[in-house]
């Protein structure tokens, strides 16, 4: 198959990694309104099949080189990782205490990359480890949100702690799902067998739930009327607008991971919950408190000390 004739992408990883973040708040601000009207595996399972079609039919078009064995096999782990991981993250906040949850999730996202880099890629420099530690205070800053509830829930931490390092591992995997030479064109095959994966997971526990429903109570036929069919349709499109915009943030991670280190490109994009807090307070009209203002400064201070 003919190669596509699409120049590399000449960007550095410090604007490919601040994009990705940005695409990625934006997509889980939709999705959690989306998620606000029903089940969050429904969300993830309707997101990423919406972007794994929309990944294949373009990669379809532009005819890029198919890509060997050993980064189908990276695509595929970053995909059950990413899926895993992202419905760990939902049931951990479900259980209790979500800012402690959120926080310890966000920071062992970070946190992962950075220790793999710096045994395959060698120490970063010093401003970039301070740049780390200050953009790491800035993720738990910007993640925690108080509650009623102060007592964390054992398993809910359990569970956060496993989903953080499932999404640290999906931004390790990411970086070996990557051409060495990368472009749009040459990541779009690995994408989608990446959302393959992870879609395949999410409808697997969608289906069983049903059946799960199904078998332990007797289920009523019921009619579905226009609020009903409008409902669905809402989700249907943010649940496909997250997928699509988490899918173009994915493409720009794995572009950035290879135009500079890992354990750079995975801190940067690691902030993308501020793009969230941002849109809640701009559209939602939500209250910025201290602790996430300051999250927010500190997250700037981090890109500008790690850009030096």
């Amino acid at each position: 198959m003919t190669g596509a004739t699409i120049a590399p992408l000449g960007s550095n990883v410090v604007a490919l990694g601040l994009t990705a973040a940005a695409l990625w708040g934006v997509s889980d601000f939709l999705g959690g309104i989306a998620a606000r009207r029903a089940p969050a595996v429904v969300v993830v399972a309707v997101a990423h099949g919406v972007s794994l079609a929309v990944l294949s039919v373009i990669a379809a078009t532009v005819h890029p080189d198919l890509p060997d064995r050993r980064i189908v096999l990276w695509a595929v782990i970053t995909g059950l990782t990413g899926g895993i991981a992202v419905i760990l993250f939902y049931r951990a906040l479900a259980l209790g205490e979500m800012g402690l949850t959120a926080a310890l999730t966000g920071l062992l996202t970070a946190l992962v990359p950075v220790v793999v880099s710096w045994f395959t890629e060698g120490h970063p420099s010093e401003s970039q480890l301070v740049g780390f530690v200050i953009a790491a205070v800035a993720i738990c800053l910007i993640a925690y949100q108080p509650s009623e509830d102060l007592r964390p829930h054992p398993r809910g931490l359990l569970l956060g702690t496993i989903a953080g390092l499932g999404f640290g591992a999906f931004l390790v995997a990411s970086k070996y799902a990557s051409p060495q030479h990368s472009n749009y064109a040459t990541v779009l095959w690995p994408l989608a067998y990446s959302r393959l994966a992870s879609a395949s997971v999410a409808v697997i526990i969608v289906l069983i739930s049903r059946w799960r429903s199904q078998t332990s109570a007797r289920t009523e036929q019921r009619s579905i009327n226009h609020a009903q069919v409008h409902g669905i349709l809402i989700v249907l499109s943010l649940a496909g607008a997250a997928g699509l915009l988490e899918a173009w943030g994915n493409l720009l991670y794995m572009l950035s991971t290879v135009s500079g280190r890992l354990d750079v490109a995975a801190v940067l994009s690691s902030l993308y919950p501020a793009g969230t807090i941002l849109l809640a307070i701009w559209l939602l009209k939500e209250r910025a408190t201290g602790s996430k203002a300051l999250g927010m400064a500190l997250a700037l201070l981090a890109v500008l000390v790690i850009s030096l």
